[in-house]
Protein backbone atom coordinates (compact mmCIF):
# COMPACT_ATOMS: atom_id res chain seq x y z
CA UNK A 1 0.00 0.00 0.00
CA UNK A 2 1.99 3.49 -1.10
CA UNK A 3 2.19 6.21 0.67
CA UNK A 4 -1.11 8.75 -0.73
CA UNK A 5 -3.58 5.62 -0.25
CA UNK A 6 -2.05 5.22 3.92
CA UNK A 7 -2.99 8.87 4.00
CA UNK A 8 -6.01 8.90 2.41
CA UNK A 9 -7.83 6.06 5.06
CA UNK A 10 -6.05 7.56 7.58
CA UNK A 11 -7.68 11.32 6.94
CA UNK A 12 -10.79 9.83 6.10
CA UNK A 13 -11.15 8.14 9.12
CA UNK A 14 -10.46 11.44 10.86
CA UNK A 15 -14.11 12.17 9.55
CA UNK A 16 -16.07 9.86 11.81
CA UNK A 17 -14.37 10.57 15.35
CA UNK A 18 -17.64 12.33 15.99
CA UNK A 19 -19.07 11.16 19.86
CA UNK A 20 -22.59 12.15 20.68
CA UNK A 21 -23.00 12.56 23.94
CA UNK A 22 -26.99 12.07 23.97
CA UNK A 23 -27.05 9.01 22.18
CA UNK A 24 -24.00 7.39 24.12
CA UNK A 25 -26.28 7.94 27.50
CA UNK A 26 -29.15 6.40 25.84
CA UNK A 27 -27.65 3.65 24.70
CA UNK A 28 -25.99 3.09 28.33
CA UNK A 29 -28.84 3.19 29.75
CA UNK A 30 -30.85 0.48 27.86
CA UNK A 31 -28.49 -1.64 28.14
CA UNK A 32 -28.01 -1.34 31.86
CA UNK A 33 -31.75 -1.96 32.03
CA UNK A 34 -31.53 -5.05 29.81
CA UNK A 35 -29.10 -6.59 31.92
CA UNK A 36 -30.47 -5.94 34.95
CA UNK A 37 -34.08 -6.94 34.19
CA UNK A 38 -32.29 -10.12 33.08
CA UNK A 39 -30.94 -10.44 35.96
CA UNK A 40 -33.74 -10.04 38.20
CA UNK A 41 -35.64 -12.40 35.95
CA UNK A 42 -32.75 -15.31 35.85
CA UNK A 43 -33.18 -14.67 40.32
CA UNK A 44 -36.68 -14.72 40.26
CA UNK A 45 -38.47 -16.93 37.54
CA UNK A 46 -39.46 -20.48 38.42
CA UNK A 47 -39.01 -22.18 35.20
CA UNK A 48 -35.56 -23.35 34.53
CA UNK A 49 -35.97 -22.81 30.87
CA UNK A 50 -37.21 -18.97 31.57
CA UNK A 51 -34.27 -18.93 34.08
CA UNK A 52 -31.51 -20.25 31.55
CA UNK A 53 -33.25 -18.12 28.71
CA UNK A 54 -32.44 -14.89 30.99
CA UNK A 55 -29.18 -15.81 32.40
CA UNK A 56 -27.62 -15.90 28.65
CA UNK A 57 -29.57 -12.75 27.98
CA UNK A 58 -27.96 -11.31 31.03
CA UNK A 59 -24.92 -12.52 29.84
CA UNK A 60 -25.61 -11.05 26.29
CA UNK A 61 -25.87 -7.79 28.27
CA UNK A 62 -22.54 -8.06 29.96
CA UNK A 63 -21.06 -8.01 26.35
CA UNK A 64 -23.44 -4.80 25.44
CA UNK A 65 -21.89 -2.96 28.45
CA UNK A 66 -18.57 -4.18 27.37
CA UNK A 67 -18.51 -2.77 24.21
CA UNK A 68 -19.55 0.42 25.59
CA UNK A 69 -16.85 0.37 28.39
CA UNK A 70 -14.45 -0.27 25.86
CA UNK A 71 -15.16 3.11 23.48
CA UNK A 72 -14.99 4.94 26.75
CA UNK A 73 -12.23 3.59 27.47
CA UNK A 74 -10.70 4.48 23.52
CA UNK A 75 -12.27 8.01 24.86
CA UNK A 76 -14.72 7.53 22.03
CA UNK A 77 -18.14 6.93 23.80
CA UNK A 78 -18.73 10.65 25.22
CA UNK A 79 -16.73 13.83 24.68
CA UNK A 80 -15.55 14.68 27.94
CA UNK A 81 -12.74 12.80 29.85
CA UNK A 82 -14.49 12.70 33.11
CA UNK A 83 -17.77 11.11 31.23
CA UNK A 84 -15.96 8.51 29.69
CA UNK A 85 -13.72 7.49 32.85
CA UNK A 86 -16.79 7.24 34.96
CA UNK A 87 -18.69 5.00 31.92
CA UNK A 88 -15.50 2.73 31.60
CA UNK A 89 -15.93 1.30 35.05
CA UNK A 90 -19.86 1.60 35.57
CA UNK A 91 -19.92 -0.57 32.06
CA UNK A 92 -16.93 -3.09 33.55
CA UNK A 93 -18.66 -3.76 36.78
CA UNK A 94 -20.46 -7.08 35.23
CA UNK A 95 -18.04 -8.42 33.20
CA UNK A 96 -15.37 -7.77 36.29
CA UNK A 97 -12.60 -6.08 34.22
CA UNK A 98 -10.56 -3.61 35.70
CA UNK A 99 -10.40 -0.61 33.50
CA UNK A 100 -6.76 0.06 34.61
CA UNK A 101 -5.57 -3.02 33.08
CA UNK A 102 -7.39 -3.20 30.37
CA UNK A 103 -5.98 0.34 29.27
CA UNK A 104 -2.67 -0.88 29.31
CA UNK A 105 -3.42 -4.36 27.98
CA UNK A 106 -5.54 -3.12 25.63
CA UNK A 107 -4.53 -0.02 24.17
CA UNK A 108 -1.06 -0.25 25.11
CA UNK A 109 -0.09 -3.37 23.95
CA UNK A 110 -2.55 -5.03 22.02
CA UNK A 111 -3.18 -1.59 19.81
CA UNK A 112 0.34 -0.52 19.46
CA UNK A 113 1.35 -4.42 19.22
CA UNK A 114 -1.18 -5.98 17.29
CA UNK A 115 -0.53 -9.50 16.53
CA UNK A 116 2.53 -9.79 18.61
CA UNK A 117 2.71 -12.84 20.47
CA UNK A 118 2.21 -12.97 24.31
CA UNK A 119 0.75 -9.44 24.14
CA UNK A 120 -2.40 -10.39 22.50
CA UNK A 121 -5.16 -12.76 22.53
CA UNK A 122 -5.04 -16.12 21.25
CA UNK A 123 -1.50 -15.47 20.29
CA UNK A 124 -0.56 -18.61 18.19
CA UNK A 125 2.40 -21.37 19.42
CA UNK A 126 5.00 -21.69 17.13
CA UNK A 127 5.52 -25.35 16.37
CA UNK A 128 8.95 -26.34 18.82
CA UNK A 129 6.76 -24.32 21.80
CA UNK A 130 3.74 -26.76 21.37
CA UNK A 131 6.49 -29.76 21.30
CA UNK A 132 7.99 -28.74 24.51
CA UNK A 133 4.83 -28.61 26.13
CA UNK A 134 3.78 -31.43 28.65
CA UNK A 135 0.93 -33.65 27.24
CA UNK A 136 -1.70 -31.91 29.70
CA UNK A 137 -0.81 -28.65 28.59
CA UNK A 138 -0.80 -29.98 24.90
CA UNK A 139 -4.62 -30.71 25.46
CA UNK A 140 -5.06 -27.42 26.93
CA UNK A 141 -3.76 -25.59 23.67
CA UNK A 142 -6.26 -27.19 21.93
CA UNK A 143 -8.94 -26.76 24.08
CA UNK A 144 -8.32 -22.84 23.97
CA UNK A 145 -8.42 -23.11 19.73
CA UNK A 146 -11.78 -24.58 20.18
CA UNK A 147 -15.50 -23.13 20.01
CA UNK A 148 -16.01 -25.21 23.22
CA UNK A 149 -12.95 -23.62 24.99
CA UNK A 150 -12.90 -20.05 24.05
CA UNK A 151 -14.94 -19.27 26.88
CA UNK A 152 -12.41 -20.98 29.28
CA UNK A 153 -9.45 -19.26 27.24
CA UNK A 154 -10.57 -15.63 27.72
CA UNK A 155 -11.32 -16.39 31.33
CA UNK A 156 -8.05 -18.23 32.55
CA UNK A 157 -5.62 -16.54 29.87
CA UNK A 158 -7.22 -13.50 29.74
CA UNK A 159 -9.58 -12.13 32.09
CA UNK A 160 -7.35 -13.74 35.46
CA UNK A 161 -4.44 -13.14 34.17
CA UNK A 162 -4.60 -9.90 33.33
CA UNK A 163 -7.47 -8.03 33.64
CA UNK A 164 -8.56 -8.28 37.10
CA UNK A 165 -6.02 -8.46 39.60
CA UNK A 166 -3.13 -6.10 39.62
CA UNK A 167 0.23 -8.05 39.30
CA UNK A 168 4.34 -7.52 39.52
CA UNK A 169 4.45 -6.83 36.03
CA UNK A 170 2.01 -4.17 35.50
CA UNK A 171 3.54 -1.25 35.09
CA UNK A 172 4.50 0.93 38.34
CA UNK A 173 2.99 4.09 37.18
CA UNK A 174 -0.64 2.49 37.51
CA UNK A 175 -0.56 0.51 40.13
CA UNK A 176 -2.73 2.93 42.59
CA UNK A 177 -5.36 3.31 39.52
CA UNK A 178 -5.16 -0.47 39.44
CA UNK A 179 -5.56 -1.52 43.03
CA UNK A 180 -8.14 1.06 43.48
CA UNK A 181 -10.08 -0.52 40.37
CA UNK A 182 -10.11 -3.55 41.87
CA UNK A 183 -11.22 -2.60 45.03
CA UNK A 184 -14.29 -0.66 43.46
CA UNK A 185 -14.50 -4.32 41.59
CA UNK A 186 -14.39 -5.96 44.84
CA UNK A 187 -17.27 -3.56 46.32
CA UNK A 188 -19.51 -4.30 43.35
CA UNK A 189 -19.43 -7.82 43.30
CA UNK A 190 -19.91 -7.92 46.97
CA UNK A 191 -22.81 -5.44 47.05
CA UNK A 192 -24.28 -7.69 43.84
CA UNK A 193 -24.03 -10.92 45.21
CA UNK A 194 -26.01 -9.83 48.42
CA UNK A 195 -28.52 -7.98 46.52
CA UNK A 196 -29.37 -11.26 44.82
CA UNK A 197 -29.18 -13.02 47.46
CA UNK A 198 -31.56 -10.84 49.42
CA UNK A 199 -34.11 -10.47 46.48
CA UNK A 200 -34.33 -14.20 46.13
CA UNK A 201 -35.30 -14.41 49.72
CA UNK A 202 -37.60 -11.62 49.49
CA UNK A 203 -39.28 -12.03 46.67
CA UNK A 204 -38.38 -15.25 45.31
CA UNK A 205 -37.60 -19.52 46.34
CA UNK A 206 -35.71 -18.84 48.77
CA UNK A 207 -32.89 -20.81 47.28
CA UNK A 208 -29.33 -18.69 47.44
CA UNK A 209 -27.18 -20.88 45.23
CA UNK A 210 -29.90 -21.35 42.48
CA UNK A 211 -30.29 -18.18 42.41
CA UNK A 212 -26.21 -16.98 41.83
CA UNK A 213 -25.89 -19.68 39.17
CA UNK A 214 -28.45 -18.15 37.14
CA UNK A 215 -28.28 -14.26 38.55
CA UNK A 216 -24.04 -13.99 37.96
CA UNK A 217 -22.21 -17.40 37.39
CA UNK A 218 -24.17 -18.54 33.60
CA UNK A 219 -24.01 -14.34 32.74
CA UNK A 220 -20.83 -14.32 33.24
CA UNK A 221 -19.67 -17.88 31.84
CA UNK A 222 -21.93 -16.36 28.41
CA UNK A 223 -20.22 -13.22 28.75
CA UNK A 224 -16.40 -14.83 28.77
CA UNK A 225 -17.72 -17.07 25.83
CA UNK A 226 -19.00 -14.09 23.63
CA UNK A 227 -15.62 -12.42 24.01
CA UNK A 228 -13.68 -15.39 23.24
CA UNK A 229 -14.90 -16.35 20.32
CA UNK A 230 -14.84 -12.05 19.29
CA UNK A 231 -10.88 -12.14 20.20
CA UNK A 232 -10.56 -15.24 18.52
CA UNK A 233 -12.13 -14.02 15.36
CA UNK A 234 -11.22 -10.54 14.74
CA UNK A 235 -7.16 -11.47 14.64
CA UNK A 236 -7.24 -15.35 13.46
CA UNK A 237 -7.19 -15.92 9.80
CA UNK A 238 -4.68 -17.66 7.01
CA UNK A 239 -3.73 -13.99 5.54
CA UNK A 240 -3.99 -12.68 9.29
CA UNK A 241 -0.02 -11.98 10.10
CA UNK A 242 1.42 -12.78 13.51
CA UNK A 243 5.03 -11.75 14.64
CA UNK A 244 7.29 -12.85 17.67
CA UNK A 245 8.68 -9.06 18.79
CA UNK A 246 7.18 -5.54 17.65
CA UNK A 247 9.00 -5.21 14.13
CA UNK A 248 11.21 -1.78 13.65
CA UNK A 249 9.07 -0.42 11.67
CA UNK A 250 5.13 -1.41 10.58
CA UNK A 251 4.25 0.21 6.55
CA UNK A 252 1.57 2.60 6.98
CA UNK A 253 -2.12 1.30 7.71
CA UNK A 254 -0.18 -2.48 8.61
CA UNK A 255 -3.34 -3.10 10.55
CA UNK A 256 -5.12 -4.03 7.76
CA UNK A 257 -2.65 -6.96 7.55
CA UNK A 258 -3.30 -7.96 11.42
CA UNK A 259 -7.23 -7.71 11.51
CA UNK A 260 -10.36 -9.48 10.03
CA UNK A 261 -13.61 -7.74 9.03
CA UNK A 262 -15.99 -10.80 9.77
CA UNK A 263 -19.13 -10.04 8.49
CA UNK A 264 -22.37 -10.91 10.75
CA UNK A 265 -25.88 -10.02 9.92
CA UNK A 266 -27.44 -6.41 10.49
CA UNK A 267 -29.05 -7.31 13.74
CA UNK A 268 -26.05 -8.69 15.38
CA UNK A 269 -24.05 -5.54 14.68
CA UNK A 270 -26.78 -3.65 16.37
CA UNK A 271 -26.88 -5.91 18.93
CA UNK A 272 -22.83 -5.84 19.82
CA UNK A 273 -22.23 -2.35 18.86
CA UNK A 274 -20.80 -2.71 15.75
CA UNK A 275 -17.94 -4.84 17.02
CA UNK A 276 -17.11 -6.68 14.50
CA UNK A 277 -16.56 -3.53 12.43
CA UNK A 278 -12.81 -3.80 13.53
CA UNK A 279 -10.38 -3.01 10.73
CA UNK A 280 -11.29 0.72 11.14
CA UNK A 281 -11.11 0.54 14.77
CA UNK A 282 -7.50 -0.26 14.46
CA UNK A 283 -6.92 2.64 11.71
CA UNK A 284 -8.25 4.90 14.79
CA UNK A 285 -9.44 3.79 18.14
CA UNK A 286 -11.56 7.07 19.16
CA UNK A 287 -14.47 5.94 15.96
CA UNK A 288 -17.45 5.72 18.02
CA UNK A 289 -18.93 2.10 18.03
CA UNK A 290 -22.37 4.23 15.90
CA UNK A 291 -19.89 5.26 13.54
CA UNK A 292 -17.88 2.12 12.27
CA UNK A 293 -20.06 0.29 10.34
CA UNK A 294 -20.21 3.49 7.98
CA UNK A 295 -16.89 4.25 8.09
CA UNK A 296 -15.55 0.47 7.89
CA UNK A 297 -17.15 0.64 4.22
CA UNK A 298 -15.32 3.70 3.20
CA UNK A 299 -12.14 1.81 4.32
CA UNK A 300 -13.69 -0.83 2.13
CA UNK A 301 -14.24 1.33 -0.87
CA UNK A 302 -10.48 2.82 -0.37
CA UNK A 303 -8.63 -0.33 0.50
CA UNK A 304 -10.61 -2.67 -1.83
CA UNK A 305 -8.88 -6.41 -1.35
CA UNK A 306 -6.07 -5.53 0.82
CA UNK A 307 -8.96 -5.67 3.89
CA UNK A 308 -9.74 -9.55 4.53
CA UNK A 309 -13.33 -10.01 4.59
CA UNK A 310 -15.44 -12.95 5.76
CA UNK A 311 -18.93 -13.96 6.37
CA UNK A 312 -19.56 -15.96 9.41
CA UNK A 313 -20.70 -18.77 9.86
CA UNK A 314 -20.33 -22.17 11.93
CA UNK A 315 -18.29 -23.67 8.72
CA UNK A 316 -15.92 -20.52 8.69
CA UNK A 317 -14.94 -21.08 12.68
CA UNK A 318 -14.17 -24.48 12.19
CA UNK A 319 -12.16 -23.54 9.19
CA UNK A 320 -9.92 -21.46 11.28
CA UNK A 321 -10.27 -23.94 13.96
CA UNK A 322 -8.42 -26.30 11.56
CA UNK A 323 -6.08 -23.84 9.69
CA UNK A 324 -5.10 -21.91 12.28
CA UNK A 325 -3.41 -23.90 15.13
CA UNK A 326 0.02 -22.84 15.09
CA UNK A 327 2.64 -20.78 13.50
CA UNK A 328 5.67 -20.67 11.83
CA UNK A 329 6.98 -16.94 13.31
CA UNK A 330 10.06 -17.05 10.86
CA UNK A 331 8.10 -18.19 7.39
CA UNK A 332 4.99 -16.43 8.41
CA UNK A 333 2.55 -19.17 7.98
CA UNK A 334 -0.16 -20.92 9.78
CA UNK A 335 0.38 -24.72 10.66
CA UNK A 336 -1.92 -27.69 12.22
CA UNK A 337 -0.96 -29.10 15.43
CA UNK A 338 1.11 -31.58 13.58
CA UNK A 339 2.88 -28.64 12.01
CA UNK A 340 1.73 -28.92 8.83
CA UNK A 341 1.70 -26.20 6.76
CA UNK A 342 -2.52 -25.19 5.88
CA UNK A 343 -1.70 -22.38 3.50
CA UNK A 344 0.76 -20.14 1.63
CA UNK A 345 3.08 -17.75 3.42
CA UNK A 346 1.45 -14.50 4.14
CA UNK A 347 3.50 -11.06 2.56
CA UNK A 348 2.25 -7.22 4.30
CA UNK A 349 -1.20 -6.46 2.90
CA UNK A 350 -2.22 -9.84 3.02
CA UNK A 351 -1.24 -11.28 -0.49
CA UNK A 352 0.47 -14.90 -0.43
CA UNK A 353 4.03 -14.28 -0.37
CA UNK A 354 6.00 -14.15 -3.46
Amino acid sequence: MNADRSKTIRNAALEYVRPNDGLALAVLTLDTTLYFAAVTFAVLSSSLLAKSLAAIIAGTAISMLFILGHDANHRSLFRGKWLNSIASRWTFFPCLHNATLWRHQHNALHHQSTNVKNKNSFSPLSPEEYGRLPSWRRILERTHRNVLGFGLYYLTERWWKHKFFPRAADPGAHAVAAWLDLLLLLVWGSAFITVIIWVDGTFGEGRPTVALVFGFVIPFLVWNQLMGLTAFLQHTHPRALWAEEDPVSRPPVSQIDYTILVNYPRWYDYLSHNIMQHPVHHVNARIPWFRLYEAQQRLNTIAGDDVIVERVSLRYVFRLMRECQLYDYEKNIWLDFAGRPTGDAISMLGAPAS
